[in-house]
Protein backbone atom coordinates (compact mmCIF):
# COMPACT_ATOMS: atom_id res chain seq x y z
CA UNK A 1 0.00 0.00 0.00
CA UNK A 2 1.59 3.43 -0.75
CA UNK A 3 1.96 6.25 1.13
CA UNK A 4 -0.90 8.21 -0.17
CA UNK A 5 -3.49 5.03 0.79
CA UNK A 6 -2.03 5.21 4.65
CA UNK A 7 -2.67 8.94 4.61
CA UNK A 8 -6.13 8.63 3.35
CA UNK A 9 -7.28 5.61 5.43
CA UNK A 10 -6.05 7.69 8.53
CA UNK A 11 -7.91 10.50 8.14
CA UNK A 12 -11.69 7.71 7.22
CA UNK A 13 -10.59 6.32 10.68
CA UNK A 14 -9.83 9.66 12.49
CA UNK A 15 -13.05 11.08 11.22
CA UNK A 16 -15.22 8.21 11.97
CA UNK A 17 -13.77 7.61 15.40
CA UNK A 18 -14.74 11.93 15.77
CA UNK A 19 -17.91 10.97 14.53
CA UNK A 20 -18.64 8.31 17.11
CA UNK A 21 -17.57 9.95 20.21
CA UNK A 22 -19.60 13.07 19.18
CA UNK A 23 -22.69 10.29 19.04
CA UNK A 24 -21.59 8.96 22.52
CA UNK A 25 -21.98 12.49 24.35
CA UNK A 26 -25.16 13.03 25.90
CA UNK A 27 -27.21 15.60 24.30
CA UNK A 28 -29.19 18.03 26.13
CA UNK A 29 -32.64 17.79 26.14
CA UNK A 30 -34.84 19.72 23.56
CA UNK A 31 -36.30 23.14 24.52
CA UNK A 32 -39.81 22.91 26.24
CA UNK A 33 -42.58 24.47 25.21
CA UNK A 34 -44.42 27.05 27.98
CA UNK A 35 -46.10 29.89 28.12
CA UNK A 36 -45.20 33.21 30.23
CA UNK A 37 -46.31 35.99 31.73
CA UNK A 38 -44.52 39.26 33.20
CA UNK A 39 -44.85 40.08 37.06
CA UNK A 40 -46.42 43.19 37.33
CA UNK A 41 -46.65 45.80 40.28
CA UNK A 42 -50.53 46.93 41.11
CA UNK A 43 -53.21 45.76 43.85
CA UNK A 44 -55.07 42.55 44.19
CA UNK A 45 -58.13 41.43 46.48
CA UNK A 46 -58.32 38.11 48.36
CA UNK A 47 -61.66 36.58 47.39
CA UNK A 48 -63.44 34.04 49.28
CA UNK A 49 -65.63 32.10 47.33
CA UNK A 50 -69.18 30.08 48.28
CA UNK A 51 -71.87 28.35 47.24
CA UNK A 52 -75.41 29.15 48.22
CA UNK A 53 -79.16 29.60 47.02
CA UNK A 54 -81.00 32.92 46.70
CA UNK A 55 -83.74 33.34 49.30
CA UNK A 56 -86.09 36.45 50.98
CA UNK A 57 -84.79 38.45 53.42
CA UNK A 58 -87.56 37.79 55.18
CA UNK A 59 -89.73 34.79 54.96
CA UNK A 60 -93.42 35.04 56.96
CA UNK A 61 -95.34 31.95 57.59
CA UNK A 62 -99.32 33.05 57.57
CA UNK A 63 -101.30 30.87 59.54
CA UNK A 64 -104.98 31.33 62.17
CA UNK A 65 -105.12 29.96 65.50
CA UNK A 66 -108.47 29.24 65.31
CA UNK A 67 -110.35 26.35 63.51
CA UNK A 68 -112.73 26.70 60.70
CA UNK A 69 -112.95 25.88 56.50
CA UNK A 70 -111.69 28.32 54.62
CA UNK A 71 -113.42 29.87 52.27
CA UNK A 72 -111.70 32.24 50.05
CA UNK A 73 -108.40 33.13 48.75
CA UNK A 74 -108.34 36.50 47.67
CA UNK A 75 -104.23 35.96 46.18
CA UNK A 76 -102.20 33.15 44.25
CA UNK A 77 -98.76 32.04 43.93
CA UNK A 78 -96.70 35.35 42.69
CA UNK A 79 -98.89 38.18 43.71
CA UNK A 80 -97.42 41.58 45.08
CA UNK A 81 -99.32 42.38 48.53
CA UNK A 82 -99.27 45.19 50.26
CA UNK A 83 -99.36 45.43 54.47
CA UNK A 84 -102.71 44.70 55.58
CA UNK A 85 -104.12 43.26 52.63
CA UNK A 86 -106.73 41.00 52.80
CA UNK A 87 -105.42 37.28 51.73
CA UNK A 88 -108.28 35.13 52.67
CA UNK A 89 -111.40 34.26 54.94
CA UNK A 90 -112.19 31.54 57.54
CA UNK A 91 -115.54 30.52 58.35
CA UNK A 92 -116.28 33.10 61.31
CA UNK A 93 -119.97 32.37 62.24
CA UNK A 94 -118.72 30.40 65.78
CA UNK A 95 -116.66 33.47 66.79
CA UNK A 96 -119.73 35.51 65.69
CA UNK A 97 -121.70 33.89 67.80
CA UNK A 98 -119.58 33.90 70.51
CA UNK A 99 -118.56 37.49 70.51
CA UNK A 100 -122.87 38.14 70.70
CA UNK A 101 -122.86 36.13 73.81
CA UNK A 102 -120.27 37.68 75.41
CA UNK A 103 -121.64 40.91 74.26
CA UNK A 104 -124.74 40.33 75.93
CA UNK A 105 -123.05 38.80 78.87
CA UNK A 106 -121.44 42.58 79.32
CA UNK A 107 -124.82 44.41 78.72
CA UNK A 108 -126.32 42.14 81.60
CA UNK A 109 -123.61 42.74 84.10
CA UNK A 110 -123.83 46.46 83.32
CA UNK A 111 -127.47 46.42 83.61
CA UNK A 112 -127.24 44.98 87.36
CA UNK A 113 -124.77 47.38 88.26
CA UNK A 114 -127.80 50.11 87.65
CA UNK A 115 -130.18 48.28 89.84
CA UNK A 116 -127.46 47.86 92.54
CA UNK A 117 -126.87 51.50 92.24
CA UNK A 118 -130.60 51.89 92.82
CA UNK A 119 -130.26 49.96 95.69
CA UNK A 120 -127.53 51.70 97.76
CA UNK A 121 -128.96 55.14 96.88
CA UNK A 122 -132.14 53.18 98.92
CA UNK A 123 -129.85 52.37 101.39
CA UNK A 124 -128.37 55.10 101.96
CA UNK A 125 -131.91 57.48 102.73
CA UNK A 126 -133.08 54.52 105.10
CA UNK A 127 -129.73 54.97 107.14
CA UNK A 128 -130.09 58.46 107.13
CA UNK A 129 -133.53 57.95 108.55
CA UNK A 130 -132.73 55.35 110.48
CA UNK A 131 -130.08 57.52 112.48
CA UNK A 132 -132.80 60.92 112.90
CA UNK A 133 -135.26 58.54 114.10
CA UNK A 134 -132.58 56.98 117.20
CA UNK A 135 -131.57 60.92 117.87
CA UNK A 136 -134.81 60.93 118.61
CA UNK A 137 -135.15 58.07 120.73
CA UNK A 138 -138.14 56.52 118.28
CA UNK A 139 -136.29 53.41 117.26
CA UNK A 140 -133.75 51.00 118.22
CA UNK A 141 -129.93 50.83 118.29
CA UNK A 142 -130.47 47.91 116.40
CA UNK A 143 -132.75 49.25 113.56
CA UNK A 144 -129.77 51.46 112.87
CA UNK A 145 -127.01 48.62 113.08
CA UNK A 146 -129.17 46.74 110.63
CA UNK A 147 -129.38 49.52 107.79
CA UNK A 148 -125.34 49.99 108.62
CA UNK A 149 -125.23 46.49 107.21
CA UNK A 150 -127.44 46.44 104.60
CA UNK A 151 -125.65 49.31 102.86
CA UNK A 152 -122.09 47.66 103.25
CA UNK A 153 -123.74 44.30 101.63
CA UNK A 154 -124.98 46.53 98.99
CA UNK A 155 -121.93 47.97 98.27
CA UNK A 156 -120.15 44.51 98.18
CA UNK A 157 -122.62 43.84 95.74
CA UNK A 158 -121.67 46.68 93.85
CA UNK A 159 -117.69 45.28 93.66
CA UNK A 160 -118.35 42.58 93.02
CA UNK A 161 -120.76 42.80 89.60
CA UNK A 162 -117.99 45.30 88.24
CA UNK A 163 -115.38 42.46 88.73
CA UNK A 164 -117.95 40.47 86.63
CA UNK A 165 -118.64 43.53 83.92
CA UNK A 166 -114.22 43.53 83.55
CA UNK A 167 -114.30 39.87 83.14
CA UNK A 168 -117.22 39.79 80.47
CA UNK A 169 -115.57 42.56 78.69
CA UNK A 170 -112.35 40.53 78.58
CA UNK A 171 -113.87 37.99 77.30
CA UNK A 172 -115.88 39.78 74.50
CA UNK A 173 -112.55 41.62 73.78
CA UNK A 174 -111.00 37.51 73.39
CA UNK A 175 -113.99 36.94 71.05
CA UNK A 176 -113.35 39.79 68.94
CA UNK A 177 -109.56 39.56 68.65
CA UNK A 178 -110.25 35.70 67.21
CA UNK A 179 -112.80 36.66 65.17
CA UNK A 180 -110.54 39.18 63.17
CA UNK A 181 -107.81 36.17 63.26
CA UNK A 182 -110.64 34.41 60.98
CA UNK A 183 -109.95 37.17 58.17
CA UNK A 184 -106.44 36.65 56.73
CA UNK A 185 -104.30 39.41 56.29
CA UNK A 186 -100.83 40.28 55.17
CA UNK A 187 -97.93 40.91 57.90
CA UNK A 188 -95.18 42.44 55.32
CA UNK A 189 -95.31 43.39 52.24
CA UNK A 190 -94.08 40.86 50.26
CA UNK A 191 -95.00 38.17 47.46
CA UNK A 192 -96.78 34.89 47.84
CA UNK A 193 -94.50 32.25 47.38
CA UNK A 194 -96.87 28.93 48.13
CA UNK A 195 -100.14 28.43 48.90
CA UNK A 196 -100.50 25.28 51.21
CA UNK A 197 -104.27 24.96 51.46
CA UNK A 198 -106.72 25.03 48.91
CA UNK A 199 -110.70 26.89 49.16
CA UNK A 200 -112.72 24.63 51.50
CA UNK A 201 -110.11 22.88 53.28
CA UNK A 202 -110.38 22.34 56.90
CA UNK A 203 -107.94 24.84 58.77
CA UNK A 204 -107.09 23.28 62.35
CA UNK A 205 -105.42 26.25 63.84
CA UNK A 206 -104.72 26.04 67.98
CA UNK A 207 -102.09 27.94 69.95
CA UNK A 208 -99.91 25.08 70.22
CA UNK A 209 -99.29 24.03 66.83
CA UNK A 210 -99.85 26.31 63.89
CA UNK A 211 -101.59 25.03 60.70
CA UNK A 212 -99.67 27.11 57.89
CA UNK A 213 -102.11 28.55 55.06
CA UNK A 214 -99.87 30.40 52.50
CA UNK A 215 -95.96 31.56 52.77
CA UNK A 216 -95.02 35.33 51.71
CA UNK A 217 -91.34 36.99 51.36
CA UNK A 218 -90.05 40.06 50.48
CA UNK A 219 -88.47 40.21 47.26
CA UNK A 220 -87.19 43.39 46.71
CA UNK A 221 -84.30 42.86 49.54
CA UNK A 222 -83.25 39.63 48.14
CA UNK A 223 -80.09 37.49 49.57
CA UNK A 224 -77.79 34.77 48.97
CA UNK A 225 -77.51 32.33 52.36
CA UNK A 226 -73.93 31.03 51.54
CA UNK A 227 -71.88 28.21 53.31
CA UNK A 228 -68.36 29.51 54.12
CA UNK A 229 -65.46 26.80 55.56
CA UNK A 230 -64.09 27.60 59.24
CA UNK A 231 -60.92 28.64 58.30
CA UNK A 232 -62.25 31.33 55.50
CA UNK A 233 -64.98 32.89 57.71
CA UNK A 234 -62.45 34.32 60.50
CA UNK A 235 -61.81 36.71 57.51
CA UNK A 236 -65.17 37.64 56.69
CA UNK A 237 -66.89 40.81 58.04
CA UNK A 238 -70.39 42.53 58.08
CA UNK A 239 -70.66 45.29 55.10
CA UNK A 240 -67.93 43.57 53.16
CA UNK A 241 -68.21 43.78 49.39
CA UNK A 242 -69.34 40.59 47.69
CA UNK A 243 -70.10 39.74 44.22
CA UNK A 244 -73.15 37.63 42.95
CA UNK A 245 -73.78 34.94 40.08
CA UNK A 246 -76.70 33.05 39.77
CA UNK A 247 -76.84 29.90 37.44
CA UNK A 248 -80.15 31.04 36.26
CA UNK A 249 -79.04 34.03 34.51
CA UNK A 250 -75.21 33.57 33.19
CA UNK A 251 -72.87 35.72 31.98
CA UNK A 252 -73.46 38.51 34.47
CA UNK A 253 -72.83 39.61 37.88
CA UNK A 254 -74.25 41.84 40.06
CA UNK A 255 -73.52 43.49 43.70
CA UNK A 256 -73.85 42.93 47.14
CA UNK A 257 -72.49 43.14 50.68
CA UNK A 258 -72.17 40.89 53.46
CA UNK A 259 -75.47 41.64 55.77
CA UNK A 260 -74.97 39.52 58.49
CA UNK A 261 -73.25 35.58 59.94
CA UNK A 262 -74.92 32.64 61.36
CA UNK A 263 -72.77 31.95 64.53
CA UNK A 264 -74.30 28.54 64.76
CA UNK A 265 -71.72 25.96 63.08
CA UNK A 266 -72.92 23.30 60.32
CA UNK A 267 -71.30 19.99 61.50
CA UNK A 268 -71.37 17.61 58.45
CA UNK A 269 -69.87 13.59 59.31
CA UNK A 270 -69.15 14.43 62.97
CA UNK A 271 -66.51 12.04 64.69
CA UNK A 272 -65.32 10.93 61.76
CA UNK A 273 -62.45 11.64 59.23
CA UNK A 274 -64.78 13.73 56.44
CA UNK A 275 -65.87 15.98 59.04
CA UNK A 276 -66.63 19.42 57.91
CA UNK A 277 -67.49 22.72 59.60
CA UNK A 278 -69.26 25.28 58.23
CA UNK A 279 -71.23 28.84 58.84
CA UNK A 280 -73.50 30.04 57.12
CA UNK A 281 -73.11 33.84 55.33
CA UNK A 282 -75.94 36.15 54.40
CA UNK A 283 -74.73 38.02 51.42
CA UNK A 284 -77.76 40.57 50.08
CA UNK A 285 -77.78 42.59 46.83
CA UNK A 286 -77.41 46.02 45.88
CA UNK A 287 -80.10 45.82 43.75
CA UNK A 288 -81.31 42.72 43.53
CA UNK A 289 -82.54 41.55 39.76
CA UNK A 290 -86.35 40.90 39.30
CA UNK A 291 -85.82 37.38 37.85
CA UNK A 292 -84.38 36.10 40.67
CA UNK A 293 -86.60 34.01 42.72
CA UNK A 294 -86.00 32.26 46.19
CA UNK A 295 -84.14 28.65 45.76
CA UNK A 296 -81.67 29.42 42.42
CA UNK A 297 -78.47 28.17 43.33
CA UNK A 298 -75.94 31.25 43.20
CA UNK A 299 -72.08 31.55 43.90
CA UNK A 300 -70.39 34.62 45.83
CA UNK A 301 -67.15 36.07 46.03
CA UNK A 302 -66.66 37.94 49.04
CA UNK A 303 -63.64 40.62 49.10
CA UNK A 304 -61.82 40.21 52.38
CA UNK A 305 -58.62 42.06 51.84
CA UNK A 306 -56.65 44.11 49.38
CA UNK A 307 -53.17 45.00 49.58
CA UNK A 308 -52.09 47.88 47.41
CA UNK A 309 -48.74 48.13 45.35
CA UNK A 310 -47.39 44.66 45.35
CA UNK A 311 -45.96 42.22 42.69
CA UNK A 312 -48.12 39.45 41.94
CA UNK A 313 -48.21 36.74 38.89
CA UNK A 314 -50.90 34.32 37.98
CA UNK A 315 -51.79 31.79 40.35
CA UNK A 316 -50.82 28.85 38.13
CA UNK A 317 -47.18 30.17 37.89
CA UNK A 318 -46.50 29.06 41.59
CA UNK A 319 -46.02 25.05 42.14
CA UNK A 320 -44.12 23.32 44.40
CA UNK A 321 -40.35 21.70 44.72
CA UNK A 322 -37.64 20.30 46.84
CA UNK A 323 -35.23 23.24 47.97
CA UNK A 324 -32.12 23.89 45.77
CA UNK A 325 -29.17 21.96 47.65
CA UNK A 326 -27.14 24.06 49.66
CA UNK A 327 -23.31 24.10 49.70
CA UNK A 328 -22.15 22.84 53.08
CA UNK A 329 -19.08 22.11 54.46
CA UNK A 330 -17.41 18.73 55.11
CA UNK A 331 -18.39 17.03 58.21
CA UNK A 332 -15.97 16.39 60.93
CA UNK A 333 -14.29 12.76 61.10
CA UNK A 334 -15.40 11.12 64.47
CA UNK A 335 -13.98 12.37 67.27
CA UNK A 336 -12.27 15.91 66.29
CA UNK A 337 -13.01 18.86 68.43
CA UNK A 338 -16.10 21.25 66.92
CA UNK A 339 -17.69 24.70 68.51
CA UNK A 340 -17.55 24.89 72.02
CA UNK A 341 -21.15 24.26 73.74
CA UNK A 342 -22.92 27.46 75.65
CA UNK A 343 -21.68 26.02 79.12
CA UNK A 344 -17.69 26.37 77.44
CA UNK A 345 -17.48 22.53 77.13
CA UNK A 346 -15.68 21.44 73.85
CA UNK A 347 -17.99 18.65 72.29
CA UNK A 348 -16.39 16.14 69.28
CA UNK A 349 -18.75 15.05 66.42
CA UNK A 350 -20.02 12.06 67.55
CA UNK A 351 -21.92 13.96 70.66
CA UNK A 352 -23.45 16.11 68.10
CA UNK A 353 -27.64 15.40 68.49
CA UNK A 354 -29.27 12.01 66.11
CA UNK A 355 -31.64 15.01 64.37
CA UNK A 356 -28.90 16.84 63.24
CA UNK A 357 -27.10 14.02 61.51
CA UNK A 358 -30.71 12.88 59.86
CA UNK A 359 -31.04 13.23 56.32
CA UNK A 360 -34.44 12.95 55.96
CA UNK A 361 -36.57 13.56 52.93
CA UNK A 362 -36.67 17.73 52.59
CA UNK A 363 -40.25 19.04 52.43
CA UNK A 364 -41.64 21.21 48.83
CA UNK A 365 -41.30 24.55 48.79
CA UNK A 366 -42.79 26.91 46.48
CA UNK A 367 -41.28 27.89 43.64
CA UNK A 368 -41.46 30.21 40.62
CA UNK A 369 -39.62 29.61 37.19
CA UNK A 370 -37.94 32.65 35.63
CA UNK A 371 -37.13 32.58 31.98
CA UNK A 372 -33.57 33.93 32.01
CA UNK A 373 -31.67 33.36 28.70
CA UNK A 374 -33.76 31.17 27.39
CA UNK A 375 -33.71 28.74 29.98
CA UNK A 376 -35.68 27.98 33.19
CA UNK A 377 -34.63 29.16 36.29
CA UNK A 378 -36.39 27.96 39.47
CA UNK A 379 -36.78 30.85 42.36
CA UNK A 380 -38.16 29.64 45.72
CA UNK A 381 -40.86 32.75 47.00
CA UNK A 382 -43.02 33.64 49.51
CA UNK A 383 -46.50 34.19 49.22
CA UNK A 384 -49.23 36.58 50.22
CA UNK A 385 -53.14 36.88 49.46
CA UNK A 386 -54.51 35.29 46.27
CA UNK A 387 -57.16 36.62 43.84
CA UNK A 388 -59.00 34.41 41.58
CA UNK A 389 -56.53 34.82 38.94
CA UNK A 390 -53.21 36.14 40.82
CA UNK A 391 -51.31 35.80 43.94
CA UNK A 392 -49.11 38.20 45.76
CA UNK A 393 -45.31 37.87 45.66
CA UNK A 394 -43.59 38.97 48.47
CA UNK A 395 -40.32 37.60 48.63
CA UNK A 396 -38.37 35.92 45.26
CA UNK A 397 -40.00 38.01 42.39
CA UNK A 398 -39.23 41.51 41.50
CA UNK A 399 -41.77 43.80 38.98
CA UNK A 400 -41.51 42.90 35.60
CA UNK A 401 -39.30 39.63 35.32
CA UNK A 402 -40.64 37.38 32.88
CA UNK A 403 -42.06 33.82 34.27
CA UNK A 404 -43.63 30.78 33.21
CA UNK A 405 -47.50 29.90 33.74
CA UNK A 406 -47.83 26.83 32.17
CA UNK A 407 -48.77 24.13 30.67
CA UNK A 408 -49.93 22.83 34.02
CA UNK A 409 -48.41 19.74 33.12
CA UNK A 410 -45.26 21.16 32.48
CA UNK A 411 -45.01 23.14 35.10
CA UNK A 412 -46.38 20.88 38.09
CA UNK A 413 -43.83 18.08 36.76
CA UNK A 414 -41.81 18.25 34.04
CA UNK A 415 -39.86 21.21 33.94
CA UNK A 416 -36.56 21.22 35.66
CA UNK A 417 -33.68 23.87 37.08
CA UNK A 418 -31.76 25.27 34.11
CA UNK A 419 -33.93 23.16 31.71
CA UNK A 420 -34.36 25.31 27.61
CA UNK A 421 -37.47 26.96 27.59
CA UNK A 422 -40.03 27.83 23.93
CA UNK A 423 -42.10 30.34 24.19
CA UNK A 424 -45.25 29.07 22.44
CA UNK A 425 -47.05 31.31 20.12
CA UNK A 426 -50.08 32.85 20.78
CA UNK A 427 -53.46 30.73 19.81
CA UNK A 428 -54.88 32.77 17.24
CA UNK A 429 -58.67 32.66 16.38
CA UNK A 430 -60.43 29.52 15.01
CA UNK A 431 -57.03 27.10 16.75
CA UNK A 432 -57.24 25.31 19.75
CA UNK A 433 -54.73 24.00 22.26
CA UNK A 434 -53.35 20.21 21.66
CA UNK A 435 -53.22 18.12 25.04
CA UNK A 436 -49.38 19.41 25.50
CA UNK A 437 -50.18 23.34 24.91
CA UNK A 438 -49.77 22.91 21.42
CA UNK A 439 -51.56 24.09 18.32
CA UNK A 440 -54.06 21.36 16.49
Amino acid sequence: MTKGRWIIAGIVLAGVAAATVQGLRPRPPPPVEVTTSMAKRGPITRLVTAAGHLQAHQTVKVSSNISGDLLSLAVKEGDHVARGQVLGQIDRRLQEAQVTQFRAGVSNARASIDQILATIAQDKNDLSRTRTLVEHKLTSQADLDKALTQLKVDEGRLAAQKELVAQNQGQLETALYNLSRATLTAPIEGTVLEIQHKVGERIRGSDLSEDVVLIMGGLSDMEVKAEVGEHEVVGIHEGDEATIEIDAIPDKQFKGYVSGMVKNAQIKNPGTDQEVTTFFVRVAFAEPPESALPGMSSAVSIAVATHDNVVSIPIQAVTSREPKKKEQKSAPREGTLVAAAPGGATATSSDAPPAAAATGKPKPVKVVFVVKDGKAEMREVRTGIASRTDIEILEGIKDGETIVDGPYRTLARELQEGQGVKVQEPVKAGEQKGPQGGRS
